[in-house]
């Protein structure tokens, strides 16, 4: 019996620290929490001056605005991981189909994912909590359409990865969006941080939508620097990610991988 459970043991062991994916998965969460968390709480501590209902706003629009990355995102990976689990791919590229019309696809697909998520989740928020994000005025589409833009940047990179290297890879739609969450500023500002975590947290756009969302809220202004760098950052990882996607569909094309894919 003992045999037997050491080799069940062993077998399981191979699977979760067999690849870089699972392995990280692993150690993120605890990680993640006490950096998340932690941040957070440093942040509330120092602005005593901030209402309750000031406070609450801030964060529930930030919970919002968040959601709709990470809706974003996991609309487009699941949306094609669902093509790789029915096996459905090399029946969608003996087709006319081109690769940049998926590409399309995809995004479209995702935007309506998102948008029918969380229209109800806004208008609870607004019924139980009082909220108003569309205090955020005409700001909060340009706020709403970047963070789903970047949303779609990790998601063809992550789908990218899966297509190349395989279901391992599947753990980074959940996990990825975790990883950059306390690096996004999402709860608490920029200067939170510490100064080295900054300098690499300011590659984020998602760090500039957050304090942009935070200024208006609070101080009711708008930085234009900011609003550049958002467009920039979001444009330049999208038109990457779009490329290494397309790249991954090349290289599986010319490796078979397309057949090796599904459940």
């Amino acid at each position: 019996m003992i045999n037997r459970i050491l080799a069940l043991l062993i077998r399981y062991k191979n699977i979760s620290f067999g690849s870089f994916p699972r392995l990280l998965s692993i150690f993120y969460w605890p990680t993640v929490q006490i950096l998340f968390w932690g941040y957070f709480t440093n942040f509330f501590m120092s602005n005593e001056s901030f209402g309750i209902w000031s406070a609450l706003n801030i964060i529930l629009s930030a919970v919002v605005l968040w959601d709709v990355l990470f809706r974003g995102q996991l609309g487009l990976t699941m949306s094609f991981f669902e093509e790789l689990w029915s096996r459905n791919l090399p029946n969608l590229f003996i087709t006319p189909l081109k690769d940049i019309e998926m590409v399309y696809g995809l995004i479209l697909i995702s935007l309506l994912r998102t948008l029918i998520g969380i229209t109800p989740a806004v208008f609870f928020a607004n019924y139980f909590f009082d909220f108003h994000l569309f205090e955020l005025g005409l700001y909060l589409i340009f706020l709403f359409l970047n963070l789903i833009i970047f949303g779609w940047s990790i998601g063809f990179i992550v789908s990218g990865l899966v297509l190349r290297y395989g279901q391992a890879f599947e753990e980074l739609a959940w996990a990825i969006i975790f990883i950059i969450l306390p690096f996004s500023c999402v709860y608490y500002p920029l200067d939170s941080l510490p100064n080295i975590v900054q300098d690499i947290a300011l590659f984020l756009p998602t760090v500039h939508i957050f304090e942009t969302m935070r200024l208006i809220l609070i101080e009711n202004k708008i930085v234009l620097h900011n609003v550049l760098i958002i467009i920039f950052l979001n444009l330049l990882y999208l038109i990457l990610s779009i490329l290494f996607f397309l790249r991954m569909i090349f290289v599986a094309r010319k490796r078979g991988l397309l057949f090796n894919q599904g459940e």
